[in-house]
């Protein structure tokens, strides 16, 4: 068996054709969605995630307006800059870079940012939201590109996993006919961005989701695992979720982001002709073996990009709620 692609490309591009149609429908009512980016400083990673949000807010008919402060900026200089940010109504959105170096986050903004426009996902109101399933919250962004990717692949996913099933008697109407309704899940990464978030977001729809991490036990890590129709595998390390630990015909989301230096066949680095640097390779921590035992599996990199397609959507539902829209 070979597994058959989860084409991430196309579940990005759905999403933001679909920001696109609602930011048009918004600008026709003199609302014009914006997204406030703040970034301290000029750190490669974040200007790499600057330009790439830029592009894909530009895409979906979202404005971008980048506040750019010191790499010695204060504490105090950053909130008050941060208050005003957030209190300006033209801006429906904000998208703070972190870690933050001699910046309390939690204080500077943690305390200072407005729920609804925490289009991140990083307040503690907005993971309560989202434990009781409230409609109104904002979710983290990875997790929500997860289930985006099983959304949009329901028919695939119930065609792949429900054959084995009976019917499940307790369905209210119409419960059954979500793909998520039932599905066994297993969660490699507890964190707070990926694991705990999209656990809830699938718990909320009565699938059964178990998470491992590295502190499960060794002897039992495989028992959660080998039993889901579902692995959603995010761990740090490349080659770190391995064949043996799914089972035959088994859906694989790899959402993980591991960033090599690129060597060629001979061990020598791979220099990129434009910057002039040893090239950066983006892996996913799932082992090539894996694919021969999956049914599905997402490309790497692939969950990537529907993460910024989703903060597009989190500024348009934040643009609908500040402004009273269904």
């Amino acid at each position: 068996m070979s597994a058959k692609v989860l084409d991430c490309k196309l579940v990005a591009q759905s999403i933001k054709d679909e920001c696109k149609a609602a930011a048009e429908e918004l600008k026709a009512k003199g609302i014009t969605p914006k997204l406030g980016i703040v970034r301290v400083g000029e750190k490669g990673p974040d200007l790499s995630y600057e330009k790439g949000a830029t592009k894909t807010m530009n895409e979906a008919g979202i404005e971008v307006e980048v506040f750019a402060m010191p790499a010695d900026v204060s504490q105090e200089e950053y909130i008050e800059k941060f208050r005003a940010i957030n209190a300006d109504p033209t801006i429906h959105g904000i998208l703070a870079f972190r870690p933050l170096d001699n910046i309390d986050e939690n204080v500077a903004i943690g305390d200072n940012l407005n729920p609804l426009k925490d289009v991140d996902a990083c307040t503690s109101a907005n993971m309560g939201k989202l434990v009781i399933n409230d409609p109104t919250g904002l979710y983290p962004c990875t997790a929500s590109a997860i289930i985006e990717v099983i959304n949009y692949y329901a028919e695939e996913i119930k065609a792949t996993v429900r054959p084995k099933y009976e019917p499940l008697p307790l369905a209210k109407p119409g419960q059954e006919d979500d793909v998520a309704c039932g599905l066994d899940v297993c969660i490699i990464n507890n964190s707070n961005v990926i694991g705990k978030p999209a656990s809830m977001m699938l718990t909320n729809r009565f699938a059964t989701v178990s998470i491992i991490h590295h502190l499960t036990h060794g002897e039992i890590k495989n028992d959660y695992s080998t039993q889901a129709d579902v692995v959603i595998a995010a761990t740090p390390f490349k080659d770190s979720v391995t064949a043996d630990m799914i089972k035959e015909g088994a859906i694989v989301i790899d959402a993980a982001v591991v960033r090599e230096k690129a060597f060629d066949a001979d061990g020598n680095p791979i220099i990129n002709e434009k910057t002039g640097k040893q090239k950066i390779v983006t892996l996913g921590c799932c082992s090539k073996d894996v694919e021969e035992k999956a049914s599905w599996k997402t490309p790497v990199p692939g969950v990537g990009a529907i993460t910024s397609a989703m903060l597009a959507k989190n500024l348009i539902k934040a643009c609908k709620l500040q402004n009273g829209i269904e």
